[in-house]
């Protein structure tokens, strides 16, 4: 996210001018972003640490294994080993970079966590995966100056997301130089020249190969290995985590599951959610989880965002629905801000008027789209929204356009029915 936001403040440094304000030529020092990075992580763990202390929270760092579902082995940092024993359990885990796997690949390829580090943006980057992760990179890369390329194996990218705001976005790309190739495969890898590697690639039942100075794995795996969890009988699912009930509770009793090891949404949100679900029912609270309106984003220029039914689910779902558009050009503070591309999109019940899904591209999208999270929790409609005073002007109210368009009643855009 820091780098994101570096990338960011350097574009807006980029078209200073076109607000009468001039500066010199504008760089990035990977270096000094880099620090930054780890000052803001530092920050946050520093405040975590002094939370758990208040709490009377013990720490124990070092290596874990389940030897049962009552009895914990720990190796400290310091080489002691103890045994913990416990009545109750959360396993948090996390997830790991998932490992080269693909033929050929004696270290032509990093992962995520290793890209974090690097000290200088390569000429050139391939990104293997068509997420909100690789996306985001291709962004902050491409803008650095590097030629970048996304693979993705389905046949797009973000399924989450509605494919008018995806459709939209890879044009957006696309002007910005950064190839996104859809329904390719990637199968071996290549020892290339000139410090570059090669990655042969079926696209579209083509063979051909990519070559590039970093190539990238976005892929994560359920960072389980060597806790003993499958040795006591913990169950997984289909995604290859922990598999959990509306309680949090793994397969085995008294044992809990919560965010990214589970593998359901790889999300901060999500795994906040869960883990204060698990935490109640240890407490003997009876708690579920509740997974809908989760938002899925992609923090690239410009962002994008969306949670619910796209307009495809939603009518293979059976919904007879209608959609409130509205486009980021005629939004007054998007003008302001030079920031025009994009649109919000709602996926509305016509039956009930009930918000099925809100899908949006444009500037701070993941900033804005929780009113309408707020709204789809709570089964309010368009109308609801807007009925509401939306500052002018603001970004936000563009869901208010939405919102109005929904009815045939937007004043900001045609709206056929008004």
């Amino acid at each position: 996210m820091v780098m994101a936001k570096a990338v960011e403040v350097l574009e807006q440094v980029k078209n200073a001018k076109d607000y009468g304000i001039s500066f010199g030529e504008a760089t990035i020092n990977l270096e000094k972003l880099n620090a930054r990075k780890k000052t803001v992580t530092k920050i946050h763990v520093g405040g975590v640490k002094s939370l758990l202390e208040a709490y009377g929270v013990e720490v124990i760092q070092g290596a874990a294994r389940f030897l049962s579902s009552s009895l914990i082995d720990v190796v400290g940092l310091d080489g002691i080993r103890r045994g913990l024993k416990v009545r109750r359990a959360i396993i948090a885990s996390g997830t790991a970079s998932a490992p080269a796997y693909l033929t050929g690949d004696t270290g032509l390829s990093i992962d995520t966590d290793q890209l974090l580090e690097v000290s200088a943006a390569p000429p050139s980057i391939l990104l293997i995966g068509g997420g909100a992760t690789a996306l985001t990179f291709a962004t902050i890369f491409s803008s650095l100056g590097s030629k970048a390329t996304v693979i993705e194996e389905s046949d797009r990218v973000l399924p989450e997301i509605d494919q008018e705001i995806t459709d939209l976005l890879q044009r957006e790309l696309k002007k910005n130089k950064i190839q996104v190739l859809t329904s390719a495969k990637p199968l071996r890898f290549f020892e290339g020249s000139g410090g570059e590697a090669e990655l042969e690639v079926e696209v579209k039942g083509e063979k051909t190969k990519l070559k590039a100075a970093c190539i990238v794995r976005t892929a994560r795996l359920p960072n389980i290995e060597g806790l003993g969890v499958l040795e006591i009988g913990v169950a997984l699912n289909d995604h290859g985590g922990i598999m959990t009930d509306a309680a949090m509770e793994t397969s085995v009793t008294s044992i809990f599951a919560a965010g990214d090891v589970t593998m359901n949404h790889l999300s901060t949100p999500v795994a906040y959610a869960e883990g204060l679900v698990a935490a109640a029912n240890i407490a003997g609270k009876k708690a579920t989880i509740n997974y809908s309106a989760i938002p899925c984003w992609s923090n690239t220029i410009p962002a994008v965002c969306g949670a619910g039914l796209t307009e495809a689910e939603a009518k293979a779902k059976g919904y007879a629905i209608r959609i409130g558009r509205f486009p980021m050009a005629a939004n007054g503070m998007a003008t302001v801000l030079g920031r025009r591309t994009g649109m919000v999109k709602m996926v509305i019940d016509e039956k009930y008027g009930q918000i099925l899904g809100v899908h949006v591209m444009g500037h701070n999208a993941p900033e804005l789209v929780h009113e309408v999270l707020l709204a789809m929790r709570s089964e309010l409609t368009p109308l609801d929204i807007a009925d509401v005073f939306h500052v002018h002007p603001s970004l936000s109210e563009a869901f208010w356009d939405a919102a109005n368009a929904a009815d045939g009643a937007s004043i900001n855009s045609f709206s056929p029915g008004a």
